[in-house]
């Protein structure tokens, strides 16, 4: 798992290889699992304050914020820009879902010490 998480990153870099963060600002790994609201039952888009949390990406995603977001077993990471760990943290405890615990987040911050160009792949093969 952790080497699947590595290489995820690794080809991450691409997504924010032409986007380096701006002065003062720094580069955190926000990784996502289901909290204890999480409904094993339900689909995603039927799980309470799930609307919520994908309004809450796109914004930051649109704000520049979130330079990455990927899905990898029954779990979910971002890329985030801030100007501190603090500033991370508080931008993802804004989260409904993160304060209601449909998900857990953790923050870290990402040092990046690879970055080369990765093609997008086309398919899932």
């Amino acid at each position: 798992m952790k080497s699947l998480v590595c290489c995820l990153i690794l080809i991450s870099s691409t997504a924010f290889s032409q986007t380096q963060p701006a002065t003062g600002d720094s580069l955190y790994l926000v990784t996502y699992a289901v909290g204890s609201l999480w409904n094993q039952t339900k689909k995603p888009t039927e799980q309470p304050y799930f609307k919520e949390h994908s309004a809450f990406m796109s914004k930051l995603m649109k704000e520049g914020i979130a330079t990455f977001g990927a899905r990898y077993s029954d779990k979910g990471m971002i890329i985030i820009k801030a100007s501190s760990r603090t500033a991370a943290n508080e931008i993802i405890r804004s989260d409904v879902a993160v304060i209601n615990n449909l998900f857990l987040a953790d923050v870290q911050k990402l040092t990046v010490f690879y970055n080369s160009y990765t093609a997008k792949p086309t398919s899932d093969h």
